[in-house]
Parts: C-alpha cells; sequence; structure tokens
C-alpha cells in the first residue's frame, strides 16, 4: 500500500514532490559533504558553520516532511481551513505578534546576537534618550568597542567618544518606541504582524479571493525563516513589510498611492542600507515611468522618496562622516568605502550565493520555491506578477556583485527584502483558472492543495520546532562565552577574543555606560589589570575563566574568623 500511494497522488502532487525531494536530498548530502571537507572555501566561518551544520539536519527535517506529506490522503477538506486563515488575517497576525515577542524573550533569550542587531539596539537607546549619539569615555574606546568594528559598525569619535550607528537610522528610530517603553522584543514581533496583514492585502488584490490569500498566510507564517527573523533584532522584517507595502501602493497607482509609496520608499532605503530596497524597487520605478499616465505619477513618486531620503539618508551620511572626522576620518572616506562593496563576482562570492539560494530552500516550506517558479510561469501575463518575478531575481542577481557573504543570520538574509514574491506566486500556481475545477491533476488540484497544505502544517510544528531549538541552544552557548560570574553588583567584564568564537560580538553595553555591567574586550591580563588601575581603582578581580575575568566593585569577601 505505501509503494502505490504516491501512485495514487495526482500529476501535480507527484511533480512537485519528485522536484522538492531530489533538490532537498542534493542539498542535504552537499552541506554534509562541506561539513566533512573543513574546507571553508574563503567563506566566513559562521556562515560556514550555519549552512554545513545547522542546515543539514533541516534539510533532512525538510525531506522528512515532504515524505509524510505524501501520505496525507488527498481528499482531507483543506479548502475550509484555507479561507478561515484567508477571513481571519487580523486573528493571525494578533497570534503571531504575541506568539514572537515570547519568542524573543525566551528562545532568543532578548539578545542581540551580533553587531548586525547590536548596532540597531544600540543608536535606538541614544534615539530614545534623546540624542543623536551616545558618548563614552575616549580612552576605554578600544575596550568598549572593538578596533574591527569601529568605524565599520560603529563610528567613533576619538577625540570626544561620541559613538553612532554606521547603518541608516530608520530601523533604529522604529526601534526607538518600543526601547523607551522597555519592550525592545516585541518590536519585530509587530512589524511581522503587520507583514502579514499587508501580504493578505496582496494577495486579494492579485487573486481577488480569501483561499488564495489563507493559502499566502499560511505559507509565510509556516516558513522558518519568518518566524527566525520575527523574534530577532534585525532589521529584515521591517525590509520585507517596507517592500511589501511598497508594492502594495503601486500595485493600482493613483497620485496618492505613489506620494505615498515614495515615502515608505525613503524609509524602506534608509532602514540599515539602500541596497535591499534599491533592487526591490527598480522594476517598478520603471515600469511606472513607462505607463501611459507614469510621468507625472513617477515624479509624484521621486516627491515622495525625497525628504526622508536627504534627512535619513544623506544626512545621516553626512553626520557620521563628521563624527568619523573627529576621529581622523571623512565624508569622503565613507563614499569611497561603500564603493569597495561593489566588485564583480568571484569564486567565493558565487559559492556564497548559491548557499543562499540553498538557504531560501531549506528556510521556507517544503516545496515553497518550486511552487514559485510554477507561479511565476503561469502568471506571465499578469503585469504585477512579472513585476514581483523581477523585483525577486533583480534582488539575487544584484547581491553578486556584492563581495561578502552574510556572515551572521537565519535563512539567507540577503534576500529577505523580496521573500514575499515566494508566497504570493507559490498562491498564484495553485489557484484554479477554472473556480470549480478541482478535477483536474495540475498544481490547481485539490490534491496538490492537500500535499502543499500538509507541508505547511508539518512545517509549522515540526520544521519550526527545529529551527527554535537550534536558534535557542546556539545563542545559549554563545552568551555561555561570558565568564561565568553571578553577582548583581556593579562590574566589569573582560571578554577574550581568543578563546571565544565571535566573542568580541559580546562586547555590548549601553551608550553612556548606564547600568551595572560594562563589557569590555580584553587586551591581555597585564593590560586590563593596569587598566583597571587606573581606571577603575574601587574595583578588584573576582573571577576569572578561560572566557575572560570580572572586576568587581563589591568589598572583597572575607574568610570568617575560627572561634
Amino acid at each position: 500500500m505505501l509503494a502505490s500511494l504516491p501512485v495514487a497522488r495526482s500529476a501535480g502532487t507527484r511533480n512537485v514532490f519528485l522536484l522538492t525531494a531530489s533538490l532537498t536530498a542534493a542539498i542535504l548530502f552537499w552541506s554534509h559533504r562541506l561539513l566533512l571537507s573543513g574546507d571553508l572555501h574563503g567563506l566566513s566561518p559562521i556562515f560556514f558553520l550555519l549552512f554545513a551544520a545547522f542546515d543539514y539536519p533541516a534539510a533532512a527535517c525538510a525531506l522528512l516532511i515532504v515524505l509524510a506529506a505524501l501520505f496525507v490522503p488527498g481528499g482531507l477538506p483543506f479548502r475550509p481551513l484555507l479561507r478561515l486563515i484567508g477571513a481571519r488575517p487580523r486573528a493571525i497576525a494578533g497570534a503571531c505578534v504575541i506568539l514572537l515577542s515570547i519568542g524573543t524573550l525566551t528562545i532568543y533569550h532578548d539578545h542581540p546576537l551580533c553587531m548586525d542587531e547590536y548596532t540597531q539596539v544600540l543608536q535606538s537607546q541614544v534615539f530614545a534618550a534623546g540624542h543623536i549619539a551616545g558618548r563614552m569615555p575616549p580612552q576605554l574606546l578600544d575596550w568598549l568597542i572593538p578596533r574591527g568594528f569601529q568605524d565599520y559598525f560603529i563610528a567613533v569619535s576619538r577625540p570626544t567618544g561620541h559613538i553612532a550607528s554606521d547603518y541608516w537610522p530608520s530601523f533604529a528610530l522604529l526601534l526607538t518606541p518600543f526601547t523607551w517603553l522597555g519592550i525592545p522584543w516585541a518590536c519585530n514581533a509587530v512589524v511581522s504582524g503587520l507583514t502579514l496583514l499587508v501580504l493578505h492585502r496582496l494577495a486579494l488584490r492579485l487573486f481577488g479571493d480569501v483561499e488564495s490569500a489563507g493559502l499566502v498566510l499560511l505559507l509565510t507564517v509556516a516558513s522558518p525563516v519568518f518566524f527566525a527573523n520575527g523574534i530577532s533584532y534585525y532589521s529584515m522584517p521591517a525590509h520585507l513589510l517596507a517592500n511589501g507595502l511598497y508594492a502594495l501602493l503601486l500595485l493600482e497607482p493613483t497620485r496618492a498611492r505613489a506620494l505615498a509609496a515614495g515615502l515608505v520608499g525613503s524609509i524602506a532605503l534608509t532602514l540599515h542600507n539602500p541596497v535591499p530596497h534599491m533592487l526591490f524597487a527598480l522594476p517598478w520605478l520603471i515600469w511606472l515611468a513607462r505607463r501611459e499616465d507614469g510621468l507625472r505619477l513617477f515624479c509624484l513618486l521621486i516627491a515622495g522618496y525625497l525628504p526622508l531620503c536627504v534627512v535619513l539618508g544623506i544626512g545621516w551620511f553626512w553626520f557620521v562622516g563628521q563624527l568619523a572626522h573627529d576621529g581622523g576620518g571623512t565624508t569622503a572616506t565613507n563614499f569611497a568605502r561603500v564603493a569597495q562593496f561593489f566588485e564583480p563576482p568571484n569564486a567565493t562570492v558565487l559559492l556564497a550565493r548559491l548557499i543562499g539560494v540553498a538557504k531560501i530552500w531549506v528556510w521556507a516550506v517544503p516545496g515553497l520555491m518550486v511552487l514559485a517558479c510554477a507561479g511565476a510561469w503561469k502568471c506571465r501575463a499578469d503585469p504585477r506578477c512579472r513585476l514581483l518575478v523581477a523585483s525577486g531575481l533583480l534582488t539575487l542577481v544584484g547581491y553578486l556583485f556584492v563581495p561578502v557573504d552574510q556572515g551572521h543570520g537565519w535563512g539567507y538574509r540577503y534576500f529577505h527584502s523580496a521573500w514575499l514574491v515566494l508566497p504570493l506566486l507559490a498562491a498564484g500556481a495553485m489557484k484554479p483558472v477554472a473556480p470549480a475545477n478541482e478535477s483536474t491533476s495540475g498544481l490547481e488540484s485539490g490534491d496538490t492543495r492537500a500535499f502543499v497544505v500538509a507541508c505547511a502544517l508539518l512545517s509549522l510544528t515540526v520544521g519550526i520546532g527545529l529551527r527554535a531549538h537550534q536558534i535557542d541552544r546556539f545563542i545559549a552557548d554563545d552568551l555561555s562565552q561570558l565568564p561565568g560570574y553571578q553577582g548583581t553588583e556593579p562590574r566589569v567584564v573582560f571578554v577574550d577574543p581568543v578563546t571565544d568564537f565571535y566573542g568580541a560580538d559580546l562586547v555590548q553595553n549601553d551608550p553612556w555606560l548606564r547600568g551595572n555591567v560594562i563589557r569590555m574586550i580584553s587586551h591581555g591580563a597585564r593590560t586590563d589589570a593596569a587598566l583597571m588601575h587606573d581606571q577603575f581603582p574601587g574595583f578588584h578581580h573576582v573571577y576569572g575563566d578561560v572566557h575572560g575575568t570580572v572586576w568587581s566593585a563589591a568589598p572583597p569577601r572575607v574568610a570568617s574568623s575560627p572561634h
């Protein structure tokens, strides 16, 4: 019976299964071979590790999901479930906000894992205090901010100690009210909930039926990448929301919508760097300009871009340049540094981008990319779908000219700003040409829909459960690299970058060193002791292990005298 069951499925189901299973198995084999070889091929260690070690079990899980989904009866009535989801987008979004907020506090340990996340949190703390730059003691800058991070992640003025994020500030501004309220962990959860509402509206505009909208929502919330970024402190969920809203406004452009799209686009451009939105928006700009009434709409769109791009883009770039100028840098130097981030691809970059595509695959509902490709072909006559395809492809191709891999990150971060095209096109692939056509053997059949929904439901539980466990363990292991001292008194913690894996990322501080704990990068035991003697004379060494040392302001503990 088990052997004959796949044959009983429709041709569309068998095709999706065979393509998905084959390519997933290939990724599984490839990632394992990379792990066994131990050859980084020029990739950053963290990017290599997250693919070779973490995506390997996820690929195995995805393969098991498609195998299990194949034996789910094709006659199960999944259409009412999709209609229910499509009719309740606010309830789905609200539940998403609550669950992702809990996930940030628990699974993500409420911890900005890497500098891309910490830099945004730091700048939001500065904004929440009513300033545009924080300030640290100039003589401590090399201990408080590792030299390799200065004027790369964080702009510093060495004479004055002023600091600010080197990234453009819109995401930090978005995070600011949450930081001010003491709930920064809720920001990306709320952004993710709003994204679901935008995707739901996009699906209704594109396909005109609640069932397709429900499928888009299910494929989105069931994809582990949506969950992982939603509990993080990355700016990627904001990129996804902004680009989705931008596309929604331009699907049926009017003067007001074009102006509003420009405003949304200016925020997207300045979230942290302009490349994600530039690549996504370019096809829409060209399409709008070539319309019969396009010149006026195009001018309104550009007018919407200008104010915030000038203030938050050019203005922030100038401000960071001036801040660095105090330390020997210039705005021109910043422009030159940006220009270095665009080069023709080499073998390492090509490998990194190929891994990126594999990561899109294993961080989504199994089969999503197969369905998206089928939807791109099926809906090719619709100019709106062609725009989505163009935005997705241009995002993939554009990053070939960025000569770095993404380093840290869940899924393929460089594509996440355009990720919305996948569930939308997948829903397009499964929308029946005739509304009541359930007898077809293609992707529009009820049998294929049952298979895809089964994959999504299994991914929602098993797939996300695996990723939640991986993220929780990874961040717990990262935090375990801090010296294992327990205390509540004011103290200075030195992190040893030699013995820790990306330990420098753990050196995270308040922009004015408020709070009881100050983390510093170790410069060696003697140098650290000399610094403490000069700058913190009331502190003494209380703890040390392989990860670093702790100096405390508490009185030394004295053994009680014998009676």
